[in-house]
Order: structure tokens, then C-alpha cells, then sequence
């Protein structure tokens, strides 16, 4: 039996008299790399900060690690939160802090993981090839760098669900097929659930094992890239070049 990481059933979205997300279904299942594929402005960003609870739904339901979400209970809220990880389109990170300080902000947050900070962070910075920058401005860094900086403070806590926008956004190919490697190997290290939305769809196709497709604030098509291949539907058949 197939067990999911999140849900979003029946969910719709209006931001300023505009329904941005309409009658969004989308199940993710656990420990699986998902990629979130359409135009610009279709609505995978709006979809990435639904999952973490960051937009709530205008209707619907939104599920997470089997639990229907309630907005309103802060405290249950912010648990499941700890088990998230966000890599933000536009990173996000802290030019007031360090790289360390950066990658251990999640940590700060969250009393149970507070203890050996310095440990983690080190670990986490290793692992996307950083170790020995702590203490390193974050305007001293490449955009590659501070790509892998805020995919280190993502994955920091080794949270349940790992989202990333636009991993790859403005780098080169070869520092993309880098950051592209990372995410596999983090998920294979920890067994995330991953979301990846990106334009870059000859990398999701080496990297992702199941592709929703978004078009205009709808989920139009949720699958393996062999049954994308059998849709009839033509604009699965160009957004994913099957």
C-alpha cells in the first residue's frame, strides 16, 4: 500500500480576488524525488509554499506525514514544520549572518535539535562541499555557493519533506548538474520525500521518479515519465518533451 508524505485534495486558492489554484489534487508519494513541471506562472511556486504551509488553502484540505493540516492549531503547526525543508526560488538566505549561522538558523528554531549546532551544521555544509566556510560572509560566495548553502540549511534537520524551487536557477550547466546531484544524494541519504520544481526538464527526467504537470493552477497530470508518454494530452507531451 502506498503510503504519501503529503496531500493536497480538492484544494483552491484565491489571492487578491484571483483563483490562483483551482481544485488542486496532488499526492506525493513517500520517499520518492516529484517534479513539479509547467510554464512560468502556472502555479508551482503557489503549490511548493502550500506544502509548507506557508498558503493555506482557500478550499480543501491539505494533508502532511498523514495528518490533515488545521492553520489554526500554531502548536501542531510548527511540528510539522520542523519536518520540512524549503529551498525559496530566490534563496532566502541571511546576509546579516554567516554561512554557519545561515544553515543553523532551522536548528535555532527548534528546542529538540539544538544540541551540537556546530556538529550538524559542519555535516551539512560537507556534504554539499562547503566545510571550512562558517565562518564566511554569504555575499563572499558564488551563486552556486549560496545555492548549496541554502539546499544545506534545507536539509539540515533531515526533514521528512524536501522542497525546492528553481534549484538551478542562473547557473551554469555544469554547477547545475552539481546542485542536481546533491538533491539525489541527500535523498538517497536520508530517504526524503522531494519536490523539485524546474524548468529543466533533462535534468528532472535523469533525476525525478514521478512528474506532476501544472497548467494554469491545475495539476493536469500526475505519473511516471513512461505514463506521460501514453497521455493524450498534448501539453503533458510538450512540458515534459515526451
Amino acid at each position: 500500500m502506498l503510503q504519501y508524505a503529503a496531500q493536497i485534495l480538492d484544494a483552491s486558492l484565491t489571492l487578491n480576488d484571483s483563483l490562483v489554484l483551482d481544485q488542486v489534487f496532488l499526492q506525493l508519494e513517500s520517499g520518492r524525488i516529484h517534479a513539479l513541471v509547467g510554464a512560468g506562472g502556472s502555479g508551482k511556486t503557489l503549490l511548493l509554499r502550500m506544502l509548507a504551509t506557508l498558503l493555506q488553502p482557500s478550499k480543501g484540505e491539505l494533508h502532511l506525514f498523514k495528518k490533515a493540516i488545521n492553520f489554526r492549531d500554531l502548536k501542531s503547526l510548527r511540528q510539522v514544520r520542523s519536518n520540512i525543508g524549503v529551498q525559496f526560488q530566490n534563496l532566502a538566505l541571511f546576509d546579516f549572518l554567516t554561512v554557519g549561522q545561515n544553515v543553523g538558523f532551522p536548528l535555532e528554531q527548534d528546542s529538540e535539535l539544538t544540541k551540537d549546532i556546530s556538529i550538524q551544521v559542519k555535516t551539512a555544509l560537507d556534504s554539499v562541499g562547503l566545510d571550512g566556510r562558517q565562518e564566511h560572509a554569504i555575499s563572499a560566495l558564488s551563486g552556486g555557493m549560496q545555492r548549496r548553502v541554502a539546499i544545506a540549511r534545507a536539509a539540515v534537520a533531515k526533514p521528512k519533506l524536501l522542497l525546492f524551487d528553481d534549484p538551478s536557477g542562473g547557473l551554469d550547466p555544469v554547477t547545475t548538474s552539481r546542485i542536481f546531484e546533491l538533491i539525489r544524494t541527500i535523498q538517497e541519504e536520508n530517504d526524503n520525500t522531494v519536490v523539485i520544481a524546474s524548468h529543466d526538464i533533462d535534468r528532472l527526467v535523469k533525476l525525478c521518479h514521478i512528474f506532476h504537470v501544472v497548467d494554469h493552477g491545475k495539476v493536469i497530470f500526475s505519473g511516471t515519465l513512461s505514463e506521460a508518454r501514453q497521455s493524450t494530452d498534448d501539453r503533458v507531451k510538450v512540458f515534459l518533451d515526451v
